[in-house]
């Protein structure tokens, strides 16, 4: 065979691929080699190929392959175990699924470690007392609990960049299973745990970068898909906080709730009180200035809280009101590469990597990054570079 027919095969088996790929290939963003019927990179992952559509989405092959890829997650050194041993936790009247011994142990982990990582003892005993016995009756929430506890894992582990087929698998049906319960009218008993599956998915949808090097992560590396796809979620969120309203009276979440509201509410409506002259200047912002007529009001008055606390100290309240407001003309700003939309997601990172755990994941990454790209692209903005916090990196490169 010639040269000339070798490359004109390559071509075309290029084009094949990107539009005829199997689904596993599409949701990890490879490129499927189309062979038929276990495609190359489904059978190196370890999972089903699903061409077909009674195969679901990365689904093992077979329990001992599963357990194998997973053996070398951290167990978590836990007392006491519980008691989730071949428990049902999803049954339809047709359909009963079970835990297996690995996800126990992540349930185990979820229960006794992330759980107290992710928010206060606030937070952790609306679990104990509603949310781990939901699990057992709402799917969605039981694999976003099920990943975000492999998540930890990975954080805990040697490549935190890297997710792992099991916490891969849950994510997606977590996410296939939220969409659709989202697409029936959303019943009372339901309302709570589609709430804490949001927070599961904004988690997981944080922590998951494809890349290893800050010079491959955005706004530095090849544009994705899945650039800034944290924000969007942030803005959905958003929309289900109407659906479900976690302040109503019958919430567990409505305590914890009722104080970032009051923090929001005492937020300036017009002006630069509590922004520092470097910071007004720099977003233009002057006393007439409103969240309608600057795309960084809020935020920037949110941010500015933040930076009057000690490092270390600040709540998560503070941390995550910030992130629930970076939607609308300031995300537009910030996927047009806007210089001081990029500053301030900057001076953000600083804060939010030091308390939790799976930001840290992305602004590894991501902050040096985008002070990179400030330095190499505005460079002759002094106030911009005087403001970036180079402090707060392992290293400029």
């Amino acid at each position: 065979m010639s040269s000339d027919t070798r490359q004109t095969e390559k071509k075309s088996n290029s084009v094949r691929r990107s539009r005829h790929g199997c689904r596993n290939c599409k949701l990890r963003r490879l490129k499927c080699d189309e062979t038929r019927p276990h495609c190359t990179k489904c059978r190196l992952y370890g999972v089903r190929c699903n061409f077909a559509f009674n195969v679901s989405d990365l689904q093992p092959l077979n329990e001992e392959q599963a357990r194998r890829e997973t053996a070398g997650t951290r167990s978590g050194l836990l007392s006491p175990q519980l008691p989730v041993n071949n428990g049902i936790w999803y049954s339809n009247g047709s359909t009963c699924v079970t835990l297996d011994s690995q996800d126990q142990a992540l349930f185990n982990r979820f229960r006794y470690r992330t759980l107290y990582s992710l928010s206060g003892s606030a937070m952790a005993e609306i679990y104990e007392n509603h949310m781990l016995t939901a699990c057992f009756a709402a799917p969605f929430l039981m694999h976003g609990t099920l990943a975000v506890a492999a998540a930890h894992d990975r954080y805990l582990g040697p490549t935190p960049h890297r997710r792992t087929l099991r916490e891969t698998y849950h994510f997606s049906q977590c996410t296939t299973l939220f969409n659709r319960w989202l697409g029936h009218s959303i019943a009372e008993a339901h309302k709570d745990p589609l709430w804490a599956t949001a927070g599961a998915l904004a988690i997981l949808t944080f922590s998951s970068i494809n890349t290893c090097f800050p010079s491959e992560a955005w706004p530095l590396g090849t544009p994705d898909s899945s650039d800034l796809e944290w924000l969007s979620l942030g803005a959905g969120k958003m929309a289900l906080w109407h659906l479900v309203n976690p302040l109503r009276q019958e919430s567990a979440f409505r305590m914890i709730y009722d104080m970032p509201v009051r923090m929001h509410k005492c937020l300036p409506t017009k002006g630069t009180v509590g922004v520092s002259v470097e910071l007004a200047e720099l977003c233009g912002l002057c006393e007439s200035s409103t969240p309608e007529n600057s795309p960084y009001f809020t935020v920037v008055h949110h941010i500015s809280r933040l930076l009057e606390i000690p490092k270390g100290a600040a709540t998560e309240d503070g941390i995550m009101m910030v992130a629930g407001h970076m939607h609308g003309q300031f995300a537009t700003c910030l996927k047009k590469k806007d210089p001081v939309a990029l500053l301030l997601l900057c001076l953000w990172y600083t804060r939010a990597s030091e308390s939790k755990w799976w930001i840290k994941i992305r602004a590894r990454y991501e902050l040096p990054a985008i002070c990179i790209y400030l330095r190499r692209h505005h460079g002759d903005n002094s106030a911009i570079q005087a403001l970036i916090p180079w402090a707060d990196l392992d290293g400029p490169g």
